[in-house]
């Protein structure tokens, strides 16, 4: 009978075992699940920089320390409010740790934030309220091979050409672009209702009026030096050839700005110049149906012309077109100041009728490098 004995103790220290496994195992698993449901209520996304809440700029605002304390304790004003750049595309990213199950799209989609001037710029800090540069005013180029022209030809011990370049010393002054509107105490108590407007109205407001000042700024009476003030002009084929198309002034001006020396980088045009453009087909015969020839209506895409990135904005003229390099051999943005919000009561009668003063503002300028850089014309 021993080792029937010995048998049954050894099993059951196996069983023992096992209960003491799945015990371990299963608190191992609750923890997990904890761990999990803990992660899953912060309502966060994990970043480059480990986890980070995603909020609007107007969650921004109304969260800020400095917001609370102007709400519940009554204060003048609630001071001023960074929100960065609305100009900025901030990429938020996942490390797939939360564990949770994939959700399959059936179809695949792509979409695009359609490009702004101040896309195709350099964006740079400033630190003061005057932004001073050199700019090339003339140039004599008479580089030539030594002796050229001598005769007979002489190589050695005679002087070589001699070039020339004039510079002139050029400022831009920081400009303040800003706007304010009233609003009632009880607008700021509604935190949501506040960031709807913060988002899709202040900000976008002063978005369009840069853009505006950026292209068509007049360099006078507080306006930015806009590039289509600034730039060459436009020298196309004069008569125009029959059946010119805007695709090709767009390509001449490409163009004259490599002839100048520059790459072209980039273009823009008016929202309903770049229908036409889109628009144009061939002429419909016994093979073809007028199919288009620039653009595929089935596959959308971030405009582009000749290869180069095209901005279409509504604050281009009809009719104009502006092509040039837009890196800073070109021209260059300085922000002083990037869009900032701050609330006040400490205007007019606003604090015995419970109104606020709600103020949007960025401080930035604009420097033009070389005018041959940039081409600007009509179609």
């Amino acid at each position: 009978m021993e080792p029937m004995e010995e048998a049954v103790n050894a099993l059951g220290a196996e069983v023992h075992e096992l209960i003491e496994k799945t015990k371990s195992a299963n608190v191992e698993t609750s923890e997990r699940l904890t761990a999990v449901e803990q992660r899953l209520s912060k309502s966060t996304v994990s970043g480059f920089g480990g986890d980070h809440e995603v909020k609007s700029i107007g969650e921004i605002v109304t969260e800020h320390e400095q917001c609370k304390a102007f709400l519940a304790q009554g204060q003048r004003s609630s001071g001023r409010i960074p929100v960065t750049s609305f100009f900025t595309k901030t990429a938020i990213v996942s490390d797939g740790s939360l564990y949770s199950l994939p959700t399959r799209v059936p179809t695949i989609s792509a979409a695009y934030i359609p490009l702004r001037v101040r896309d195709l710029l350099t964006s740079t800090p400033c630190g003061s309220n005057t932004v001073e540069f050199v700019r090339e005013k003339s140039a004599d180029n008479q580089a030539a091979m030594q002796g050229a022209g001598s005769s007979p030809q002489v190589y050695e011990n005679v002087a070589k050409a001699q070039s020339g370049i004039t510079f002139e010393l050029a400022a831009e002054k920081i400009q303040t672009l800003a706007h304010w509107i009233p609003a009632s105490r009880q607008v700021l108590d509604d935190s949501a209702a506040l960031a709807s407007f913060i988002n899709r109205r202040m900000l976008y407001f002063l978005k369009l009026v840069e853009e505006n000042q950026l292209l068509n700024g007049t360099g006078a009476g507080g306006d930015l030096n806009g590039l289509m003030h600034g730039a060459s002009i436009y020298d196309g084929p004069s008569p125009v050839p029959l059946g010119e198309t805007k695709l090709d002034s767009i390509r001449r001006a490409i163009g004259q700005v490599e002839a100048a020396g520059f790459s072209a980088t980039g273009a823009v045009v008016n929202p309903d110049d770049w229908t036409d453009i889109c628009l144009i087909k061939q002429s419909g015969t016994y093979i073809f149906s007028g199919e288009y020839i620039y653009s595929d209506p089935h596959a959308a895409g971030p405009p582009s012309v000749w290869g180069r990135p095209l901005v279409v904005s509504s604050k281009m003229p009809v009719g104009s077109f502006l092509v040039g390099d837009f890196s800073t051999a070109g021209a260059e943005i300085w922000d002083r100041m990037q869009a900032s919000l701050e609330i006040s009561r400490e205007h007019d009668s606003m604090f015995v009728q419970n109104m606020c003063a709600i103020l949007c503002e960025s401080r930035l300028c604009l420097t033009l490098y070389q005018s041959a850089a940039f081409v600007a014309g009509t179609f």
